[in-house]
C-alpha cells in the first residue's frame, strides 16, 4: 500500500535531478528519466491519435510504502 505525500502538476520540464533518482527508474539520472518519458508519453499520446509535447502538463507524485511492515519505507 502506497500514501502519498506530495503531489503536483506541471510540464514536463519541471522535472529535476531530485525527482528523476527519487523515482529511482533506470540509473536514476535526469537524462534517463528524460529519455524514457519522452517515449513513453509519445507512444501512449499516439495510440489515442494524439501528439505529445514536453509543454503538456503531467502529474508529479512522491509516495511512501507504509504495508507491507517489512517493505514499508521509514516513516
Amino acid at each position: 500500500m502506497l500514501r502519498t505525500v506530495e503531489l503536483g502538476l506541471g510540464p514536463f520540464t519541471d522535472v529535476d535531478e531530485a525527482f528523476a533518482r527519487d523515482e529511482g527508474e533506470d540509473d536514476r539520472s535526469l537524462a534517463s528519466w528524460q529519455a524514457e518519458h519522452r517515449k513513453y508519453w509519445t507512444r501512449v499520446r499516439g495510440r489515442r491519435g494524439l501528439e505529445w509535447t514536453e509543454g503538456d502538463e503531467i502529474v508529479f507524485e512522491r509516495f511512501r510504502v507504509v504495508w507491507p511492515p517489512e517493505l514499508a519505507d521509514p516513516a
